[in-house]
């Protein structure tokens, strides 16, 4: 599949999620383009969202779109906070200890197979999108894409990133060697 195949299943995914044709189940919107992108490119999720990224960075009026609408479900349609705040304690008990096992076993299986660089990067990623959710009063998958707007709106961001990284990298060597 070629970009230009691509953009047009992203079009029509959003499309069809603005219209309700598509049921997502309390699932992400962005999350749901991805994996449509996945099903008909028949590539990998991590492909098809690289692909993703590379069309919504390069076409500013479809990345509009995307933000526009995962808006419209996740802040406008849903308040997904309230639902897990409207079960028993045990069952919520039982979600955050699910989710918490999946967070330590995701970056365990980082610390074999990516870079620190990376693993830095997803950190820090994450803390901002927790940051925009709890500042914005929306949820993680939300404030994830408006950062991931922004992300692809700005690529001085990114920079800015990169640069923080490589601070943390230079005051991790130097407490190393002071260590010695």
């Amino acid at each position: 599949m070629n970009l230009r195949e691509a953009e047009t299943v992203i079009r029509d995914t959003i499309e069809q999620i603005k219209k309700h044709e598509i049921e997502l189940h309390q699932g992400c919107v962005a999350c749901h383009v991805i994996f449509s992108l996945k099903q008909k490119s028949g590539r990998s999720e991590q492909d098809a969202a690289d692909m993703m990224s590379e069309i919504l960075t390069n076409d500013p009026e479809l990345n509009s779109e995307l933000i526009e609408t995962v808006e419209q479900v996740h802040m406008t349609e849903r308040g997904m906070g309230g639902t897990f705040a409207a079960r028993e304690r045990e069952s919520k008990d039982i979600y955050l200890e699910a989710y918490f096992a999946n967070v330590l076993d995701e970056l365990t299986s980082d610390l074999q197979h990516a870079t620190h660089d990376v693993i830095l990067r997803k950190l820090l990623l994450s803390y901002l999108s927790l940051y925009l959710a709890q500042t914005i009063g929306v949820d993680y998958h939300a404030a994830t894409e408006e950062l991931y707007y922004l992300l692809r709106k700005d690529d001085g961001k990114n920079s800015k990133i990169a640069q923080l990284i490589a601070r943390f990298e230079e005051r991790i060597k130097k407490q190393g060697s002071g260590m010695r």
